[in-house]
């Protein structure tokens, strides 16, 4: 029978709980991050940051708060409740215009290579409403259920826009704060003839709303792009926390690229309600490429001549180079280049 050597199993017992209580106290010691994200795949990757420990990989600790839609998000970086905010392209410049000390520090939901994807956007009609699948012109004098002034309001407006169809041709069924998922229960029971939204629920809507259909999806009518947001502030007090967080957004945005139906499941867990086979085929309309590209700034500039034009009239226009702090995801594409190996080379 073997004989233990006392000192040695003492010595080494001690060394392994002193690195456990190092380890521990590394992660209590990791800076703080509250972020506020909708409950949507337009904000997948931050999930799956924390679910995958790629945002404390690179050093900053992420929680996150969940709600419904982008004025919600806005509200709680008003208030302070959180250090970063992930919102739409649209509900951004809203909130700048509004005097919101707000600048862009990274790019969740997007297409890179273009200024114009929309996919994840889509018109979605009830059976037996009338409204003909590529035919926007049958939305006259129909009840359109969405979330007023939020991007899906944006999206339809310029969709009627195109065929020079006034937005009060149509009948807005305001679903105001409330989860996007009462959309396919409005169409369900004949109180919506069609929905506007984003994934997962235009998918969702046509799973749980008998023989409904897609009038339109995408078009490349706008940018529906996600970008992660902070305080001026933030940047000046911060800023190597800020670099942390971007990195880990870099990380994750990969992974979710790369494991589609395990981001899909990992969605799940956060946010209820969701079957993950239906979250697997609305997840194929998105993608989440972080780069700040010449036509991320050009779907920005399309974005604010749309929202001078059919929300704001009249406001001064923003400068939009000037609502990014690019820098931090420049410096990420330098120092982690492997997060961006599998993406598509832009166009100088």
């Amino acid at each position: 029978m073997k004989t233990i050597n006392l000192k040695l199993f003492v010595a080494a017992l001690l060394s392994a709980t002193l690195a456990g209580m190092s380890a521990i106290a590394w992660a209590q010691t990791l800076p703080v991050m509250e972020v506020v994200v909708g409950n949507n795949f337009g904000h997948l990757p931050m999930f799956v940051g924390v679910e995958k420990g790629l945002f404390k990989k690179h050093g900053v600790d992420v929680k996150l708060k969940v709600v419904n839609i982008g004025s919600q998000m806005v509200t709680s970086m008003q208030k302070n409740e959180v250090q970063i905010g992930d919102m739409s392209v649209t509900t951004f410049l809203k909130a700048r215009h509004g005097g919101d000390p707000f600048r862009v520090i990274g790019v969740i939901q997007s297409d890179a290579t273009r200024a114009n994807a929309d996919e994840p956007l889509a018109i979605v009609a009830r059976k037996d409403s009338g409204i003909r699948p590529g035919n926007v012109e049958d939305l006259k004098g129909k009840r359109i259920a969405l979330s007023k002034g939020q991007t899906s309001d944006e999206y339809l407006k310029m969709v009627l826009a195109r065929r020079n169809i006034k937005y009060e041709d149509v009948q807005i069924v305001d679903i105001g704060n409330g989860s996007q998922a009462q959309l396919a229960t409005l169409l369900k029971e004949g109180k919506a003839d069609a929905s506007v939204c984003w994934e997962p629920f235009n998918t969702m809507v046509l799973d749980q709303a008998p023989d409904s259909y897609v009038v339109v999806r995408g078009g490349g009518h706008m940018s529906y792009i996600m970008v992660a947001t902070t305080h001026e502030p933030t940047l000046k007090t911060s800023p190597d926390v800020v670099r942390k967080f971007v990195a880990g957004l870099a990380a994750a945005s990969q992974y979710t690229r790369q494991n589609r139906p395990e981001a899909v499941d990992i969605f799940a867990k956060w946010v209820p309600g969701l079957d993950p086979a239906v979250g697997k085929k609305a997840i194929q309309h998105i993608s989440y490429d972080p780069r700040v590209s010449p036509a991320v700034i050009q779907a920005f500039e399309a974005a604010e001549d749309d929202v001078l034009s059919n929300t704001l009239k009249g406001a001064p226009r923003l400068n939009i180079p000037d609502q990014f702090a690019s820098s931090y995801m420049a410096d990420v594409q330098k120092s982690n280049p492997e997060y961006f190996s599998d993406l598509p080379p832009l166009k100088p």
